[in-house]
């Protein structure tokens, strides 16, 4: 998940802006307190907003996972591993069982 920095620009995923602190509720939306590793700007981003442009991400991922074909390429294996072990990733947060299914599928279709 990609955030971008609200003074200076900067964009990069969420792992490279330093986490400060949650703030909010949870029934008024959670957000986080992050530091830019550009600036040092402190930012504020939504949870909300960045789970509905990961679900969106998600489905891209997993669309061009999908018509990715069996093949000694290993240029095309190693794209397919990171699309994996990303959409793995991202789907810590959301556990959507058919989305598993999928990866497990296409792993065996792709590796084995």
């Amino acid at each position: 998940m990609n955030l971008t920095c609200h003074h200076c620009g900067f964009t990069a995923d969420h792992l490279e802006f330093t986490y400060l602190c949650r703030n909010g509720c949870p029934a008024c939306g959670e957000s986080d307190l992050r530091q830019c590793p550009h600036c040092g700007t402190q930012c504020v981003f939504s949870r909300a907003e960045s789970l509905e442009n990961e679900e969106i991400e998600m489905r891209a991922l997993a669309h061009k996972l999908s018509e990715i074909s069996k093949t000694d390429d290993p240029t095309i294996l190693r794209e397919a591993k990171d699309i994996i072990s990303r959409l793995y990733t991202m789907n810590r947060r959301w556990n959507i069982k058919e989305l598993n299914q999928f990866l497990l599928k296409r792993q065996k279709e792709l590796f084995f």
